[in-house]
């Protein structure tokens, strides 16, 4: 009997290990990556799931670095400096808009032995609408008092001081994107190949932006300026003209 009852423990005790050796379905590898990519949270369940998880968790946070950086690269083309402070602030503040007002669906996943391509719809932020705004309230400030286009940090302080203003009530885009991830698995851990890299980068860009992948943002972005400079023109053309006599 007790031989029966050490062989049966050791049998419950192998079932127990196979199950756990499976890991978590595709569909919540996806989801949780994205939960960790996006929205800050699972951090322990995502190191406990994903191979090398706590570290490619880090590797994640480079993205939030890696916008702030461009978004303060942007801000200088006025040829004003950029204080790191302030550059920081704003994304951060745009990073909180995107954990409170984004979502996204799971719509298909490619399910292999060793893998899968998980499809997703994301809702993101209307970044390009966003500066957009910005840029007209940017201009009408200007045309109010010529003085802001004559200094560059004066109009550094004008953008930070509209933007802000602006992040604070960004709207989402109306259509999602369509993306895909390929994540791999390896006895019951998950992990993100390196070839995937872009497609990290783009699933992060879709929830700040609302664009596919930065060169289309870019693209909507410079559509929306030709649409506040053509705005601008028709202005002027209104204007009565002056009496020189």
């Amino acid at each position: 009997m007790k031989k029966l009852w050490i062989a049966s423990l050791l049998l419950v005790a192998i079932m127990l290990t196979s199950c756990g050796s499976k890991g978590i379905s595709a569909e919540d590898a996806g989801a949780l990556f994205v939960d960790r990519l996006v929205y800050q949270k699972e951090e322990n369940k995502f190191a406990k799931e994903f191979r090398e998880g706590e570290q490619v968790g880090k590797e994640l946070d480079k993205n939030i670095k890696s916008f702030e950086e461009n978004f303060a690269k942007g801000l200088s083309a006025t040829g004003a400096k950029v204080p790191q402070k302030e550059a920081n602030q704003l994304t951060k503040k745009l990073l909180e808009q995107a954990q409170e007002k984004t979502s996204y669906k799971i719509v298909k996943i490619d399910e292999t032995k060793t893998g899968a391509v998980i499809s997703y719809y994301v809702t993101g932020l209307d970044l390009v609408s966003a500066m957009q705004e910005m840029t007209r309230q940017l201009v009408k400030k200007t045309l109010a008092d010529p003085e802001i286009a004559k200094d560059d940090q004066k109009t550094l302080e004008a953008t930070f001081s509209i933007l802000e203003e602006r992040v604070k009530s960004i709207k989402i885009k109306t259509d999602p994107v369509e993306l895909e991830l390929h994540l791999e698995k390896e006895k019951g851990k998950w992990f993100v190949p390196e070839n995937q890299k872009e497609a990290v980068s783009n699933l992060f860009m879709a929830f700040i932006s609302g664009s596919e992948n930065t060169e289309m943002m870019n693209k909507e972005l410079k559509d929306a300026m030709n649409e506040v400079a053509k705005e601008i023109i028709d202005s002027l053309d209104t204007l009565p003209m002056p009496n020189n006599n």
